[in-house]
């Protein structure tokens, strides 16, 4: 509402009195709306490639979690199947042990009888019959005994070889169960982190959306005003065909090439943030057309300079563009500058300027525009860059 608000005040200001003068009144407002289309370009760069690595992230996360969960329902049968034998593997420690005390005592008991068979035998002098027939059955018990105690040590050993085995089995067995509750608790966090990561997409991509609102603004505020200077002519009413992608799609500018000689670059030192031409939107994937050039200077303050003999025919201050100077030269040629934070103070409607003139200073950024004869020129075919 506030943009709407000094655009009417703009347009009225013509009939009422000096654009300067409405413009002075609301010159903190404007401030403040300066302020924040300055990091606009810059803000769309950091959004769109956030944007990209959080939906990377985001893929990672749900293959991950796919997987995990695979692996925890396989995890949770054998998890049934293993407490089962947790239980039984602990009764039967409990039985083998119980095992293990009773053996030792009754191999206590053996061990006791023959000692006590060994001495009554060697006790024995003189002998009679009886006592040799005696004698033959306390063998014949040794020797039963011994067999009994070589057995029930051989039992033993046995136990304990089984019972050994049977702890390396619950020693397992919890490894096992607590790899599953780890397993479960690293689920857990990951669906955390794509809650997280999710609510920050969803923040970051209602940021984007009015980031490039306030782009679509700012393409329609310069096409307005080279509209009213009667530079470009209003588009008629007629059906035009537009590709689409997805759910939005904008409207082709008229272009034509540049083949005349090329002249001095509006800057002297700097970088091209964007380029003539449509491009493509990465997150709506959606075709926009750019009619102008962008470009960051490579020091603070920069001079903006003329590019062509010329005259002044627009010297003003926007909402949207900051200051704007556009500049008529022959052959039906238009030069525009926009983004400029300080004009030149000889810069007026009407004043004639030579080729390298300083018009203006930029700090963040220039937006630079060519048109011939109500067409649109890639402004790299008409300047030289290093």
């Amino acid at each position: 509402m506030r943009h709407i608000i000094l655009a009417l005040l703009i347009l009225i200001g013509s009939g009422y009195g000096s654009i300067d003068q409405k413009i002075k009144k609301t010159k903190s407002e404007l401030r403040k709306t300066n302020k924040e289309l300055r990091t606009v370009h810059l803000k769309l760069q950091r959004l769109s490639k956030q944007i990209r690595t959080l939906e990377r992230e985001l893929k990672s996360i749900d293959k991950r979690l796919k997987n995990l969960d695979q692996e925890l329902s396989r995890a949770n049968e054998r998890y049934k199947e293993k407490k089962e034998a947790y239980d039984k593997t602990q009764k039967l420690i409990q039985d083998l042990t119980q095992k293990e005390i009773e053996l030792r005592e009754r191999l206590m008991e053996l061990v006791s009888k023959e000692f006590s068979k060994s001495l009554l035998l060697t006790s024995m002098e003189n002998p009679t019959q009886e006592d040799i027939i005696k004698e033959e059955i306390l063998r014949a018990i040794q020797k039963k005994e011994e067999l009994q105690i070589r057995q029930v040590s051989k039992q033993f050993a046995h136990t304990q070889q089984k019972l050994k085995s049977s702890k390396k089995k619950l020693v397992a067995l919890r490894s096992q169960i607590e790899d599953l509750l780890k397993k479960q608790s690293e689920l857990k966090r990951l669906k955390l982190i794509k809650a997280k990561k999710l609510k920050s997409y969803e923040s970051k991509k209602r940021s984007y959306d009015r980031t490039l609102q306030q782009l679509t603004q700012e393409r329609a505020s310069l096409q307005k005003t080279l509209q009213r200077l009667s530079i470009l002519k209003r588009p008629k009413k007629s059906k035009i065909k537009v590709k689409n992608y997805g759910q939005k799609s904008y409207k082709k500018a008229k272009t034509t090439r540049y083949k005349g000689p090329k002249t001095i670059p509006p800057l002297d030192r700097f970088i091209i943030l964007k380029r003539f031409g449509t491009y493509k939107d990465p997150i709506y994937n959606i075709e926009i057309p750019n009619e102008n050039i962008e470009l960051k200077p490579l020091e603070p303050n920069a001079k903006v300079r003329n590019v062509l003999n010329g005259r002044v025919i627009l010297a003003k201050w926007t909402p949207h563009l900051k200051n704007v100077v556009i500049v008529k030269h022959a052959g039906g040629l238009y030069t525009i500058y926009a983004y400029l934070d300080k004009l030149a103070p000889y810069i007026k409607k009407g004043r004639k300027l030579k080729k390298g003139y300083t018009i203006g200073r930029v700090n963040n950024k220039l937006i630079f525009e060519v048109t011939k004869n109500n067409s649109h020129i890639d402004p790299l075919d008409l300047i030289k860059v290093k």
